[in-house]
């Protein structure tokens, strides 16, 4: 039997050494990071920082996967994987050329492709189970959570929806890589025990452990959307390949407040603005500034002090995550 520790190890040294060189290439190419409008003052002082190191995060994960490709479900996943990296590198290309945060793709775009991604990967996981399920789990024995054909619509947003959550969550330097390898190593550990070894989850854990050693407080790079929509609809995949849609939920809590504080801070906004004018709105917004980790430094905390304690946060849905998985009993895909 390989040890599980392979992927994880190949995966980890590969984004350790192509550091340092593809940094230097983004540097040499001015892939420089423009700075959102939106992001809090201090977050000028980023300006400059190479974007786009997303390409080696995702060849190492790649490469970590290579030796196990005819493994169950991992060829799917990393096609899926790949198809976010794509997306977010054509957004993060636009931004690049033009050096402007919304140079990049449209939302519309970016949600069409990332939709029809999603669709090709949930049309082949349907043609794989002939769609033979329409349970997606077991909340508590004796109280099944049937959602019969309404299940294949719900996984058809769910990878897109994920692909925008880890975009908003990589907004601090070493946040969403650091929350990914916490997520991946979780659903790793659980995944073994029904699923034998889950190389893609210890891909993407060894590849986000090797960049955070680049992208720690004060980062030399930024994965940009390359590496925040692959690794996001990347992992909503193997959730959905794995039946693990309710625990990625519980231990990914902290995409679901990033993406949550971005959705409730536009559409309340939008409402004022209707409802009372744009001055009433503009004074009167549910968040200081938002995705939520910005709210955070608006505070008053530091950088690392926000990254640091979502780490934390991570780490007890983790734990609430595994002390859970016992009661959510999964039903299986039979596989054909």
């Amino acid at each position: 039997m390989i040890s599980p520790a392979i992927p994880f190890l190949i995966a980890l040294l590969v984004a350790l050494f192509a550091g340092k060189p593809a940094i230097n290439a983004l540097k040499a190419g001015k892939t420089v990071q423009p700075i959102s409008p939106d992001a809090p003052e201090k977050h000028r002082l980023k300006h400059g920082t190479p974007t786009m190191g997303g390409l080696f995060l995702c060849t190492a994960v790649v490469i970590g996967c290579i030796p196990f490709l005819r493994e169950p479900g991992v060829l799917s996943v990393l096609v899926i994987f790949l198809a976010g990296a794509v997306i977010g590198f054509m957004d993060d290309l636009g931004k690049a050329r033009k050096k402007e945060n919304k140079a990049g793709l449209s939302e519309r775009v970016k949600l069409g492709m990332q939709l029809l991604a999603s669709a090709i990967f949930v049309g082949a996981l349907y043609y794989e189970t002939m769609g033979r399920t329409s349970v997606t789990t077991t909340i508590y024995p004796g109280f099944p959570l049937d959602l019969g054909w309404f299940y294949w619509p719900l996984a058809f947003l769910f990878v897109a929806f994920f692909g925008n959550a880890v975009n908003f969550t990589d907004g601090l330097d070493g946040l969403a890589s650091g929350v990914t390898a916490i997520v991946a190593l979780t659903l790793a550990l659980l995944v073994s025990y029904t699923h034998g070894t889950p190389y893609f989850y210890l891909a993407v854990a060894g590849a986000c452990a090797g960049f955070l050693y680049w992208n720690a407080y004060p980062a030399r790079v930024f994965m940009g959307d390359t590496g925040s929509q692959a690794l996001g609809m990347g992992m909503a995949a193997a959730a959905l390949t794995y039946k693990q849609e309710i625990l990625f939920l519980i231990i990914g809590a902290i995409y679901l407040a990033e993406i949550g504080s971005m959705m409730l801070q536009r559409y309340v906004f939008k409402y004022r603005r209707i409802r009372f004018g744009i001055e009433y709105a503009k004074a009167n917004r549910v968040f200081l500034r938002a995705p939520l980790h910005h709210h955070f430094e608006e505070l008053g905390w530091h950088e690392t002090q926000v990254v640091t304690r979502f780490y934390v946060l991570t780490l007890i849905a983790a734990a609430i995550g595994v002390l859970l998985a016992p009661y959510v009993t999964y039903l299986l895909l039979e596989r054909g």
